[in-house]
């Protein structure tokens, strides 16, 4: 029995090639979109879930209040791990942290830029690295070694093994290879190719090794013994601080599971408030939603050629065949269908993964040689068949053969409002899409043409790293004599990615108590900032190169001159790190760091020690492909060790809106995608109600109907359903993006402008689809549609 409805279902299949083509094509492509989505999905629940000891994995964090509110920060000061291991016998074991960063390493004078962390030998304990060569409990007894990932030894030693062999980090470090481990997974919060011991760390840095609790620089992680009470520890946890460091007992402690970090690690006064969840959750219900309105096109269309197969089904059932075997062989037809077309999808997702992983920016795999991945991608295959086919078949069975023989198949009131609100649902999605990715490229455009208060374009900001940092006055000279750039100072971070903020070191007069908790920027240059980046100085002077008497000087902007309430503030005298300096610059504000949030009160200090960044505007009369050129070479003469590696001001602006870009990108690449599979399910409804009215049609004809008001009579019900659509998808849009845009404290608002957008080009892509179809049955020959009456 079954094999016989498999082979009528490939005849019907094969019958109706164009039907069936864009039936398997459209749920082809929905289950080729909503599995990528998935598997997306999958890749960051299951962030840092590859960890053995997952379960007893925790991040230690701290919350400090300030100006009125409450931040929580993980940043530790090194202490605190070993006290944590010493007063609480509920961790087994505390491991320390460096944020890791790019090292040059260098091994038979092959220079190359690895991602290095420093770590207590716990680390290895507690979390897990795969070791091809050596052995976790003893890699880090020798204090002068590192470990190295796969990938890390075959850019650095080849095919050579890599065990015993001597290398130097950042010129001055030597370290000894005593293990090999296998890549972390691209869903890891660990990014590093190579690790050195904590041991080594603090040896070549004696700041670290005698940092005391008031230094905050720092990551701890802790491995919790079985069956710990989370809420007991963390409630001593928070007085660890209070008994070491009575100063700072504000700062309170507490442990934040490893795992949850990457989706829910953001905190708001104090209280998690979710994170890249919301990202998450959004793709899911966007895979589930584009599932949807690919069945419910599916149904339309299926039920569009009811017409057709009606003579098909009464002389079935005149035959003797009942109606749940009618049932079963539409379902059947579903099924296959969902099956080819989930060969579809595959072959889609193969041709398009590398695009979309280079889109969200991740490293997505498809599991081929998953049995479990093949296994639900099958079951969501039928439950996608069996949903996409349940109404057709449950409709197309419930034909009477007396009347469909007769050719009489007048469908009830019921059936076609069910069609009409399948329809609907199609368009709430798509307009939701549509009013959502208007607001999100609004947002988007709100915040990149904020006034910054600097010129981003033309700058290039490169690290100040080994003789570099001797050499720069050299070095400066030489590219402003080469034309290759107009101007270059030095800054203790780059302008696009802000540094410090905190009041920490700075007092002026009439402080208020309280007002040393409030954020300040501070940014430590040399001289030629302001005009390097061309700030507007409003008041007073740049600092003057070759004056190191300004060493005891400071530059401010307009709100830190209003949070310390200097009328005249040229002369003033302000504590910063421990010196009296008097100010000598006004400049107007501007964004150092975030875009997203409101200027903060910024002072700029001088100080050559404290700089790590060179900022070069390029000369605009020159290419900028020669200007690189050119400082390039000067780079390599002076630094010939590093490899000159720099980085535009303006992409490292446009950076900060990646999430952003991502979601823009993917919102409006679904929102076409929807529109597209909304209109095939509107042209199946069209279709449909074209068949169903063509006696009326040609009635109206011979009346004397014009073509036009044909068209308009047939149109006015799909302009209806649209606009429905729209204002139950622009409401449940506004809700939700309302709250997406409270997330920002600089935002646009939703305008008037963004729902009439919104019902244009949904009332826009209704007329385009059904214009056809209603076109076509007003030309139609009246004679053949009355011939039966």
């Amino acid at each position: 029995m079954f094999k016989n409805y498999l082979k009528i279902a490939w005849r019907s299949l094969v019958k109706n090639k164009l039907y069936s083509a864009i039936n398997i094509g459209g749920l082809g492509v929905g289950m080729a979109v909503s599995f990528m989505l998935l598997l997306y999905v999958y890749n960051e629940f299951t962030y840092d879930g590859f960890h053995q000891n997952k379960e007893r994995l925790y991040r230690v964090m701290r919350t400090q209040p300030n100006n009125g509110e409450i931040y929580t920060n993980q940043s530790m000061p090194v202490p605190a791990g070993p006290a944590m291991q010493k007063d609480f016998p509920e961790i087994e074991h505390v491991a320390r942290t460096d944020w890791g960063g790019d090292h040059l390493f260098n091994y038979n004078n092959k220079p190359l830029k690895v991602k290095l962390m420093a770590a207590d030998a716990a680390f290895l304990q507690m979390f897990t690295v795969d070791f091809v060569k050596g052995n976790r409990n003893d890699v880090f007894h020798d204090q002068s070694s590192v470990i190295l990932s796969e990938s890390a030894v075959k850019a650095i030693f080849g095919d050579k093994d890599p065990i015993g062999k001597s290398l130097k980090i950042d010129g001055t470090t030597s370290a000894k290879v005593t293990g090999v481990f296998k890549d972390l997974p691209s869903n890891s919060s660990f990014k590093f190719k190579a690790m050195i011991p904590w041991a080594l760390y603090e040896a070549e840095n004696q700041w670290v090794k005698n940092s005391g609790w008031g230094n905050y620089s720092f990551q701890t992680f802790v491995m919790l013994k079985p069956g710990v009470d989370l809420d007991k520890l963390n409630a001593k946890m928070r007085k660890l601080v209070e008994r070491y460091d009575p100063n700072n007992k504000e700062n309170k402690m507490f442990l934040y599971s490893f795992t949850r970090g990457h989706l829910y690690g953001q905190f708001k006064n104090g209280v998690n408030a979710g994170g890249a969840i919301e990202y998450v959750r959004l793709f899911f219900f966007l895979a589930i939603g584009i599932l949807l309105i690919a069945c419910i096109n599916f149904m339309n269309l299926s039920t569009a050629r009811s017409e057709r197969r009606s003579r098909e089904v009464g002389i079935r059932k005149v035959v003797g065949a009942r109606r749940f075997a009618i049932i079963q062989q539409f379902l059947g037809e579903s099924i296959l269908t969902a099956l080819f077309s989930l060969v579809v999808a595959v072959i889609l997702m193969a041709v398009s993964i590398n695009y979309f992983n280079e889109v969200i920016n991740k490293h997505l795999v498809i599991p081929y040689g998953n049995a479990w991945a093949w296994g639900a991608a099958i079951v969501v295959t039928l439950l996608t068949g069996i949903l996409a086919g349940s109404y057709p078949a449950l409709f197309l069975s419930s034909f009477k053969p007396v009347k469909v023989l007769k050719g009489v198949n007048k469908t009830g009131k019921t059936t076609l409002h069910a069609r009409q609100v399948l329809v609907v649902l199609q368009f709430v999605f798509a307009t939701s899409l549509i009013l959502s990715s208007i607001l999100i490229y609004k947002q988007i455009s709100y915040i990149k043409d904020r006034p910054v208060g600097y010129v981003k374009n033309g700058v290039i900001e490169v690290g100040l790293e080994g003789n570099l940092v001797k050499q720069y006055e050299a070095f400066r000279t030489d590219i402003i004599n080469s034309g290759a750039a107009v101007n270059a100072t030095l800054a203790s971070g780059s302008i696009a990615n802000g540094g410090n903020s905190s009041s920490w070191g700075i007092n002026w007069p009439g402080q208020l108590p309280g007002e040393d908790k409030i954020p300040i920027d501070q940014i430590v240059t040399t001289y030629n900032f302001i005009s390097t980046y061309k700030l507007e100085l409003l008041k007073g002077r740049d600092y003057i190169p070759g004056r190191m008497a300004d060493t005891l000087s400071l530059i401010m902007n307009e709100s830190a001159v209003k949070l310390m309430r200097l009328k005249e503030p040229l002369g003033q005298i302000v504590k910063w790190q421990g010196r009296n300096c008097t100010v000598v610059g006004i400049v107007k504000d501007f964004v150092w760091g975030s875009p997203y949030e409101p200027v903060k009160p910024a002072i700029i200090g001088f100080d050559p020690n404290w700089a790590n960044q060179v900022g070069i505007r390029l000369n605009p009369n020159q290419s900028v492909s020669k200007s690189l050129e050119t400082i390039g070479n000067i780079y390599k003469k002076y630094n010939a060790e590093y490899p000159f590696e720099y980085q535009f001001v303006d992409d490292s602006f446009a950076d900060k809106f990646a999430n952003e870009k991502l979601l823009g990108t993917l919102s409006s690449s679904f929102t076409v995608l929807a529109i597209i599979i909304s209109c095939l399910g509107l042209f199946g409804l069209a279709s449909f109600s074209a068949e169903q009215r063509k006696k009326e049609i040609s009635i109206r004809k011979v009346l004397g109907a014009s073509i036009s008001s044909l068209w308009f009579n047939l149109s006015k019900e799909f302009l209806i359903l649209v606009t429905i659509s729209f204002l139950i998808g622009s409401a449940i849009s506004w809700y939700y993006m309302n709250q997406w845009l409270q997330h920002y404290t600089y935002r646009t608002g939703i305008s008037i402008w963004v729902f009439l957008a919104t019902i244009a080009i949904s009332l826009l892509v209704c007329m385009v689809t059904v214009s056809w179809q209603a076109i076509k049955a007003a030309l139609s020959n009246p004679v053949k549609s009355l011939k039966n009456e």
